[in-house]
């Protein structure tokens, strides 16, 4: 994870935060204009890259930021004003399996941002991802900041890495992402949903109910584990839905929203870069449990699922993550 990526892009963008996303035939991942549009709608290519192998530099100072003739020109894709992002770029072997990405191969992109200003100082105390950590004199603006917020959740979406201004990494945890949110155009009853939650946590309950000035009904549900924290289900009409819906047919998805959240014995444990192995533990068992009851929920109402990193998630991410701990049960 420490070895520079120096070589691995044109001198020109050494200095820009870098994207490193494994690449592998077979498996299917969303690609770099999917993970933008899913946070910036308005995202679109000002210039594709060519067909053929992404772009690699010549090797050897003398030729460093020189690209052969023979070699495509990589693309330039527009995320937001002032914002670009540039590649892919071919990521050496011995570089891409030092990254421990999800694939032995990797491309790398260059994010651009033409305005930089940093000078506020950390205020959050979550600090999950370690941003705070890494601009512990200043934070960036808000678009920085919103880009590198961008670029975290893109590679725990994929299981890449990212280079805050080309140098320092940071590879977010795929397995922290537990908490899903399905959105669907039918109302389930709270009893529905309660039967839902108990075929996952048999004791489950419902804990609140309101009743909206339209006649419609919010409310949530708790299933307590002994060990591994709560299985939370909360279900509101919003008003807003991720932007990565927009792009789908309206008649695919719909304004219910049945957010299933892990709540863990220590809810701290949420906000920092290491969390203990016990919270691990409870971790790996109850993104799987989610996982299962998203699947049960999503049978029954339709619609589609979306993870707190704001990207769609398909029926083959579900199974995977409930295959992931196949022997997932909870302590009741």
């Amino acid at each position: 994870m420490t070895l520079p990526l120096t070589g691995s892009v044109p001198e020109m963008y050494s200095s820009d935060h870098l994207l490193a996303l494994p690449r592998s035939r077979g498996v299917a991942r969303p690609g770099i204009e999917a993970l933008a549009t899913a946070w910036f709608p308005e995202a679109g290519w000002v210039s594709e890259p060519s067909s053929g192998p992404a772009e690699r530099p010549m090797a050897g100072a003398r030729f460093r930021g020189v690209v052969p003739d023979d070699v495509r020109r990589p693309g330039v894709l527009r995320l937001t004003e002032g914002v670009e992002v540039v590649g892919p770029f071919v990521v050496p072997a011995p570089q891409s399996l030092a990254l421990d990405l999800a694939s032995s191969v990797a491309e790398l992109w260059a994010v651009r941002v033409a305005h930089r200003s940093r000078d506020r100082l950390p205020a959050e105390v979550d600090d999950r991802d370690g941003l705070a950590r890494v601009f512990a004199a200043g934070l960036p603006d808000d678009v920085e900041l919103r880009v590198l917020r961008w670029m975290v959740a893109a590679a725990r979406k994929v299981g890449g890495t990212l280079f805050v201004d080309g140098a320092v990494p940071l590879a977010p945890e795929p397995a922290a992402a537990v908490d899903l949110t399905l959105y669907s155009a039918q109302a389930l009853t709270p009893d529905a949903a309660l039967g839902s939650l108990q075929t996952v946590v048999p004791g489950a309950r419902v804990v609140e109910v309101v009743e909206r000035p339209d006649r419609l009904i919010d409310y949530a549900l708790d299933g307590e584990t002994a060990y591994d924290g709560a299985l939370r289900v909360v279900v509101r009409k919003v008003d807003v839905v991720p932007a990565v819906l927009g792009a789908l047919d309206w008649r695919e998805y719909g304004p219910f929203a049945y957010r299933m959240s892990w709540v863990p014995a220590d809810p701290y444990e949420l906000e920092v870069e290491e969390p203990s192995g016990l919270h691990l533990i409870a971790r790996s068992r109850m993104r799987a449990s989610v996982a299962r009851l998203a699947s049960v929920l999503q049978g029954r109402a339709a619609g589609v699922l979306v993870d707190d990193g704001g990207f769609e998630v398909t029926s083959a991410e579900v199974d995977e993550r409930i295959a992931a701990v196949s022997t997932a049960r909870f302590w009741v």
